[in-house]
């Protein structure tokens, strides 16, 4: 049993909350390691055989100090190596060249760097001309599979998303809104859930549905618990994530393996994820959006097919046991050797 210490710069409540973190720390308990959990450079305690940390901005100097101790550094997450859309965000190479001098130290320092995209694994290696990629993608928790019951009526459209101003844009939380005001417009009934962590564009998300005349088939709900959100899903016909980028997807593979029929776009990752399991949109075009979901609405037959096989793909390629049987491997190509345990223990964390 190796000790192992994971280490991200966000705060100990998202660390515990957020699924992509917490995937990671119980596949690693899972697997018999001793994990601590360390949000600030101070609180890592430097007698550890592993350093596992999250994001590269910030990995440098732990790395670069665990690589003088003699231990083994890991770092995950997602790159945002290139992005084909400008208005998606800041990629690799429209960052300081200070910045891009640090990320290209760390990963190069790293004795292995776990993507949550494939396509950034294979992009990375090759710019870098790196041997230390992996891709090692979420994984869906059994509850997610167990939503589905049959016994809730399937009504809503939803989309999951935090409301940071940049990520309301990204995920297209603003074309659904647009694409449900043309529903509107053409006699459709429908309702609409917007969920997910409140930030600094809630109230504009709040107002630009008052804007638009949408307040009563639109609601903005903010966080939701995960019994909520797995409710949610198990009342969710249509679950909508028109991305202009995605390093992964989980919301939208969440949503899959609860029984739930996608519409998506082929940003990032995401076909990687969804494959031929959903319906397709172009990013930004909320009239093709809103035929679509028109479309689906009116055909049932279709929604059960594609959902059912979008459930059976999500348990096939991205389940837990698959996650841990991915990390297992890494860290024995490193030299730590793991064993199954049954239960995981609660992780410490570092207060």
């Amino acid at each position: 049993m190796a000790k192992i210490v994971f280490y991200c710069r966000d705060t100990l409540e998202n660390i515990r909350s957020m699924e992509y973190y917490r995937q990671d720390i119980e596949a690693l308990q899972a697997l018999g390691h001793d994990v601590v959990v360390c949000n600030r450079y101070r609180d890592i305690p430097w007698r550890f055989d592993v350093l596992f940390v999250w994001w590269w901005t910030y990995a440098l100097l732990p790395v670069a100090l665990t690589r003088l101790a003699g231990r083994r550094a890991i770092i995950a997450g997602v790159y945002n190596f290139r992005f084909e859309d400008p208005s998606s965000g800041r990629d690799f190479f429209a960052r300081p060249w200070l910045q891009r001098l640090v990320i290209a130290l760390a990963t190069r320092l790293a004795h292995a760097n776990l993507f949550t995209s494939s396509r950034e694994a294979g992009e990375v290696a090759a710019h870098f001309n790196l041997g230390t990629t992996h891709y090692a993608p979420c994984a869906v928790g059994d509850a997610y599979f167990a939503t589905s019951d049959g016994t809730a009526e399937r009504t809503l459209l939803l989309n999951l998303a935090w409301s940071g101003s940049e990520n309301l844009q990204r995920k297209g939380v603003w074309t659904i809104l647009e694409a449900a005001a043309l529903l509107k417009q053409r006699g459709l009934t429908f309702d609409l859930v917007l969920a997910g962590k409140r930030g600094d564009g809630f109230a504009a998300l709040q107002q630009r549905v008052i804007d638009l005349g949408l307040s009563d088939c639109v609601r903005a709900v903010g966080e939701v618990t995960l019994e909520e959100k797995l409710d949610l899903f198990n009342r969710t016909r249509l679950y909508l994530q028109p991305s202009h980028f995605e390093g992964f997807g989980l919301a939208t593979a969440e949503a899959m393996a609860a029984g739930c029929c996608v519409i998506t776009t082929e940003a990032g990752e995401v076909p990687t994820v969804v494959g031929d399991c959903g319906v397709y949109v172009q990013p930004g075009d909320s009239q093709e959006l809103a035929d679509s979901i028109e479309e689906l609405l009116t055909d049932p037959d279709r929604i059960a097919e594609v959902s059912g096989r979008g459930r059976d793909r999500i348990q096939r390629l991205f389940s837990f046991a698959g996650k841990k049987e991915n990390l297992e491997t890494i860290l024995g190509g490193l030299g730590i050797q793991s064993r199954t345990r049954e239960t995981p223990l609660c992780p410490r964390l570092s207060e």
